[in-house]
This record gives C-alpha cells, structure tokens and sequence, in this order.
C-alpha cells in the first residue's frame, strides 16, 4: 500500500502501487527517491529544497542519513512493485 505523507502530519492511502503521473501529482513535481533502509520506498519533490517546501518531519525521521525532507511525499513499501493490485 502506498501512502501520500503531508507536511502536517496527515495520512492519505494512494492504493497499490500507484502510476508515476499519481506519484507526481502527490508530491507536487519530477520525483526523486529517498533512501529509507529498509523501512521501504519515499519518493518526494525532487526540486523541494529549492522551492522552499517546508521540513516534513514525520518524513524526515523515517531517512536512512543525515539530512531533511520537504514536502509532501509518497511512501510505499517493500516489494510493493512486485504486489498484484
């Protein structure tokens, strides 16, 4: 299951496996992935630093380095891509 992430902390599920146009639309431009370790896939804005999108701190404490997330983002889970709808 994939799940949209906002800035204020709220939960939107996207379902499985969502489409890239839907990945986009979410995070608000061209995505990029977040290295996560093994807590799965995050993709989010890949412009969002230099837009000034706001710290997503939920986000942020899910990263597998030291650094921060901004925007919102769309998490999905391990082995997701290979899962039946």
């Amino acid at each position: 299951m994939a799940y949209l992430l906002k800035v204020d902390g709220t939960i939107e599920q996207m379902g499985w496996n969502p489409s890239l146009g839907a990945i986009q639309k979410a995070v608000g431009g061209y995505i990029e992935l977040i290295p996560t370790g093994n807590l799965g896939y995050m993709y989010g804005n890949e412009e969002g630093k230099l837009l000034g999108l706001p710290v997503n701190k939920a986000a942020t404490s899910m990263i597998a380095f030291d650094d921060i997330v901004v925007g919102d983002v769309v998490v999905m889970e391990i082995g997701e891509e290979d899962e039946e709808e």
